[in-house]
């Protein structure tokens, strides 16, 4: 068993092997933007004013400006760029009308893969590629 077989697997909780699935970081974007964007607002709310007359005055809050903007953009394109299967690399579009793994209820319309599920309110952790039918990390 090369390198390459020990990373793609893991021992399961019984100890049987289950191969990893790979990711596309789909989350991740989302969660770096929510991150930046909050992390920004808390320090407006925590600072006192006499820090935050000076920070307005300094040329990262005028960089911070255009950054908030973009931040709000790449969130909108983010939500409607295709991802790309890490399998078969043929893109599929983001928004569908998916299955929950929780409560194995369809979503009844199409519905982002970032969005949660409209019965039990839980994220969507992988999905099954519509071409290859591969299960991969969103």
């Amino acid at each position: 068993m090369g390198k390459k077989d020990i990373e793609q697997k893991q021992i399961g909780p019984k100890g049987m092997e289950e191969k990893q699935l790979k990711s596309v970081f789909f989350h991740f974007r989302f969660k770096f933007l929510a991150i930046t964007v909050g992390s920004f607002l808390l320090y407006i709310i925590l600072s006192t004013p006499g820090e935050f007359s000076d920070f307005t005055s300094s040329s990262q809050f005028k960089v911070l400006g255009p950054f908030l903007i973009l931040s709000g953009i790449f969130y909108l394109v983010f939500k409607k760029i295709p991802i790309k299967c890490p399998y078969c690399f043929k893109p599929m579009s983001t928004k569908q009308d998916w299955l929950c793994p929780e409560c194995n209820k369809k979503q009844g319309k199409k519905r982002y893969l970032m969005d949660k599920c409209v019965h039990c309110k839980q994220m969507l952790p992988t999905f099954a590629c519509i071409h290859c039918k591969e299960e991969f990390k969103l």
